[in-house]
């Protein structure tokens, strides 16, 4: 009888293994389906219009249940971004930066950066929507915005490489590289959010358009 504990023994803790990673993976996708929710409720009612009741509804599950897996709405919407960042721009910037990387001069590079940014945007409207309401609206811990001027730096600071490689290789004219990295960013953000407001808007057009219209800009 007790030659037969150790086995017993085993296949108790086997089990209770297999339960607990059950268990773990349950609250995994529950908790994916929360921010899912979130993105949805975000997308279509907006930052004032959505609630904990209606990403509960959303998702198919009682309000108590994003409480056990979220401190609050904050801590929820924390969430939603850093998954928006993490599995969605992470990805569309791995993709455009490979389009820049193989463009074989600095006018083609340009061009690679501003279409796959709005090929980006038009292929994101859902998540768009969403960051477009928790940005201007999600204070931090320390009660600043997500959304301030010095958020954006960094990517003010990397679009002004590539008018800087231009100005060194003799593509490009002389031009402000900052200055006018600024100017595109806006025409690409602009873009985001006319995109959520107007279903009909040809992204696609745009960016032609955008393209020919900065490449005809800074060209020597």
């Amino acid at each position: 009888m007790l030659a037969l504990m150790p086995n017993y023994w085993l296949r108790c803790q086997g089990a209770c293994m297999d339960t607990a990673r059950r268990a773990t993976l349950t609250q995994e996708v529950r908790r994916h389906r929360i921010i899912e929710a979130a993105i949805d409720c975000l997308a279509r009612d907006g930052w004032h219009g959505t609630t904990l009741a209606t990403i509960a509804s959303e998702a198919g599950i009682s309000r108590g249940l994003i409480s056990y897996h979220f401190a609050g709405r904050d801590d929820l919407y924390e969430a939603v971004l850093e998954t928006v960042v993490a599995t969605v721009f992470a990805d569309g910037s791995a993709e455009m930066q490979q389009g820049i990387d193989d463009a074989p001069n600095a006018a083609a590079k340009l061009q690679a950066y501003i279409e796959g940014n709005l090929r980006f945007i038009g292929a994101h409207r859902r998540e768009m929507a969403a960051l477009g309401q928790v940005m201007p609206n999600l204070r931090g811990k320390d009660g600043a915005l997500h959304a301030s001027p010095d958020a954006e730096e960094p990517i003010i600071a990397g679009t002004a490489l590539l008018f800087e490689y231009g100005l060194s290789t003799g593509e490009f004219r002389t031009v402000d590289a900052r200055l006018t990295a600024y100017t595109l960013r806006r025409c690409i953000d602009g873009a985001a959010l006319k995109i959520v407001a107007d279903p009909d808007f040809d992204i696609d057009a745009y960016a032609r358009e955008l393209t020919t219209f900065f490449l005809q800009g800074v060209q020597a």
